[in-house]
C-alpha cells in the first residue's frame, strides 16, 4: 500500500514516521522477491524444450500443442513453380516467393515456415459470387492456424467513442451499441469459422480442439442471448481469451 504524508502543522511522531519506513521496506522486500521468483521462472522456462514447454500447458492446449507440432504440411498437390498463379506473387522481404510460399491445385496458399494459411484463390461469378475448395484434410490444420492468427489480428471489437456505460441524467446506462458492435464480431465469419473448426476436428477426431470449439461457441452464444451488459462482456471476453491461448499454443507448437 502506497502512503502519502502531508507535513505542515501537523507533528508527525518517530513512530509513525518509522511505522511507514517498515511498510515501505517490507514492500521493497516483497517486490524484490516477485522479482527475482520471475526471474528463476523465466530461466527454467527458457532451458525447457519445446515439448515440455508444451506439456506444462493446461488441458486441452498441451493436446492441441502436441498435434500442431508434429502437423507438416502436405507433400502432394503442390502447384507447379511455372504455374501462371506464380506470377502474381510479389517477393516478399527481398525473398523468392518459391522460398517462402507453397500453393496447391485446389487454391490454398501457406507460409513454408509457420505453415498458416495466407490466401486462397477460387473461381467467381459475373456478380463475384464464389466459394473457396474445401481444403484436404492434412490442409485443414493450417486453415485454423491462418483463421486463429486474423482473429487475434483484429483484436477485441471495442470501437473509439462507444463505451461500455455513459451518462445520462448523473447514472451509468448501459450502451446497447457496445452491445451490438460484440454482435456484430461474433455473428460474423467469426461464428461460422468456429464451426468450421469444429467440424474440421469432429472429422479428424481432435477431441481437444473438438472440446476447445464447443466452450468457445458456448461463451460466444450465451454472450449474444444475454440481456445483462456485464454478462455480455465477460462471456465475449472468456471467448477471446480461448482465442488467445489458442494462438500462443500453435505459436509454441510452430517454432
Amino acid at each position: 500500500m502506497k502512503f502519502t504524508y502531508l507535513i505542515g502543522s501537523v507533528t508527525v511522531t518517530s513512530a509513525l514516521l518509522l511505522s511507514g519506513c517498515n511498510a515501505k521496506e517490507t514492500t521493497v522486500e516483497k517486490e524484490a522477491t516477485t522479482t527475482q521468483a520471475s526471474n528463476v521462472e523465466k530461466e527454467k522456462n527458457d532451458k525447457l524444450t519445446k515439448e515440455e514447454k508444451i506439456a506444462e500447458l493446461p488441458s486441452p492446449y498441451n493436446e492441441i500443442g502436441k498435434h500442431f507440432a508434429e502437423w507438416e504440411l502436405p507433400k502432394e498437390g503442390i502447384l507447379p513453380k511455372d504455374d501462371p498463379q506464380w506470377n502474381e506473387t510479389e517477393p516478399f522481404d527481398g525473398k523468392d516467393p518459391h522460398d517462402v510460399f507453397v500453393y496447391y491445385t485446389n487454391g490454398y496458399g501457406f507460409d513454408k515456415e509457420s505453415g498458416s494459411m495466407f490466401t486462397v484463390a477460387y473461381e467467381t461469378d459475373e456478380e463475384g459470387q464464389g466459394e473457396p475448395a474445401e481444403p484436404t484434410p492434412d490442409q485443414r490444420e493450417g486453415v485454423i492456424m491462418g483463421t486463429v492468427d486474423e482473429w487475434v489480428g483484429d483484436g477485441d471489437y471495442i470501437i473509439d467513442g462507444v463505451p461500455m456505460y455513459y451518462e445520462e441524467n448523473g447514472k451509468k446506462v448501459p450502451n446497447q451499441e457496445f452491445v451490438e458492435n460484440l454482435e456484430l464480431d461474433i455473428n460474423s465469419e467469426k461464428m461460422t469459422d468456429l464451426l468450421k473448426i469444429r467440424s474440421y476436428a469432429e472429422k479428424d477426431e481432435l477431441k481437444p480442439l473438438e472440446d476447445w470449439a464447443n466452450q468457445t461457441v458456448g461463451y460466444f452464444v450465451e454472450a449474444i442471448h444475454s440481456e445483462d451488459i456485464e454478462d455480455v462482456w465477460a462471456n465475449y471476453s472468456k471467448g477471446q481469451d480461448n482465442i488467445k491461448k489458442l494462438d500462443k499454443t500453435i505459436k509454441l507448437a510452430r517454432e
